[in-house]
């Protein structure tokens, strides 16, 4: 009778709910920055919620924790604690490189993997840490801008802006970008700092920004900013060329700059022309889960997402599963390939488009 109610219970415990696994998800999914973080944290979930309806990892579903780190240092260190006390397995995002910055140490110490799909910054490329990343290098990115810029547009007086409260990202940026810049015959007039964290004047930042009479402003911002100075430097110069590094490169600056921002340059980190069966399966997903475009941000983040998940159902050990990710190194994003080198650092093709009639035009 007693073996027959042990078995009777196990084959309960069989036939009960499997234990879920969980990842993590840190970004910015309030104030300024609510767009990128938005949007990445939609991108993962989407990807989870397609996963579990294909049968999870390994027959368990997937459930993914949710925190805000409102682009504060302190609360995405605690965040990240906290995702690993309530059992994740691993993290994606953050969001942008300083928060990146500001808890990989944290991560390193719990051996906890990063998987982020906006993080770009040089500072991070090559380091034998638990950061791993589905985008390429912001240097790499700033070259390519200030290559096209140069040669294929011809202009040659440019000045800059950009954002101290990203600094690893928009420095590394800004400087990286001179230097292509200036080494293709190019001058840099003016260089601006600003804080969005901080109250500013648009118009006076503008101001300085035209006062050399530049051919072409680049700005090194977020969507919000990049739209408020557009429009600013739109009233006072209506012919000046405006260009926008990638970190502004989201629906929102379209959305809030309306026509200042008709013919501004922006870098992509995919491409919108896409007509594969599972790009556009993905778009139409992501359309009818969100009601809204994926972005850049979605793309990336879902990718980083799949990643994760496509590591643990090969290797189901989390304590494993940063030498699972760098032996396995080639995972199917939802456009290209994405390739890890021995850093977990990947390479992904950027796309120049300019806004054209209210919406991201790809030039070739």
């Amino acid at each position: 009778m007693r073996r027959l109610l042990l078995l009777c219970c196990l084959f309960l415990l069989a036939c009960g709910p499997q234990k879920p696994v969980r990842l993590g998800f840190i970004g910015g999914t309030s104030g300024r920055f609510a767009d990128l973080g938005t949007s990445g944290r939609n991108g993962a979930q989407l990807a989870v919620e397609m996963r579990n309806l294909r049968g999870g990892v390994r027959g368990h579903p997937v459930e993914l924790l949710l925190r805000d780190d409102k682009q504060d240092a302190t609360v995405a260190r605690k965040a990240l604690v906290e995702l690993k006390e309530a059992g994740a397995l691993a993290v994606i995002g953050p969001m942008t490189s300083s928060m990146a910055l500001s808890i990989i140490p944290k991560a390193n110490e719990q051996e906890l993997v990063l998987m982020s799909g906006t993080v770009s910054t040089s500072q991070l490329s090559g380091k034998d840490d638990y950061f791993f990343r589905v985008i390429g290098d912001t240097a790499r990115a700033a070259a390519a801008n200030a290559l096209f810029h140069a040669r294929r547009l011809g202009y040659r007086r440019a000045t800059l802006i950009w954002d101290i409260a990203n600094r690893d990202y928009s420095e590394v940026w800004a400087s990286e970008y001179s230097r292509s810049f200036t080494s293709q015959g190019g001058q840099i007039l003016q260089q601006t700092r600003f804080d969005s964290h901080q109250d500013k004047n648009y118009a006076e930042l503008a101001r300085t920004l035209l006062a050399p009479a530049p051919q072409i402003v680049v700005l090194v911002c977020n969507s919000v900013d990049a739209a408020l100075l557009a429009q600013q430097l739109r009233r006072q110069d209506g012919k000046v060329r405006i260009a926008g590094a990638g970190w502004a490169s989201t629906e929102r600056i379209i959305e809030l700059g309306g026509r200042a921002v008709e013919g501004m340059l922006l870098e992509q980190f995919f491409d919108r022309q896409d007509s594969s069966p599972r790009y556009q399966s993905f778009v139409s997903a992501y359309r009818k889960r969100f009601s809204q475009e994926p972005g850049f941000a979605g793309v990336t983040s879902f990718d980083a997402a799949n990643v994760l998940m496509d590591a643990l159902e090969k290797n189901p050990d989390p304590t494993q599963l940063k030498k699972t990710l760098l032996a396995m190194r080639n995972f199917p994003g939802v456009q290209s390939t994405v390739s890890f080198d021995a850093y977990g650092d990947a390479v992904r093709p950027s796309h120049m488009a300019e806004v054209k009639d209210g919406v991201f035009s790809p030039l070739q």
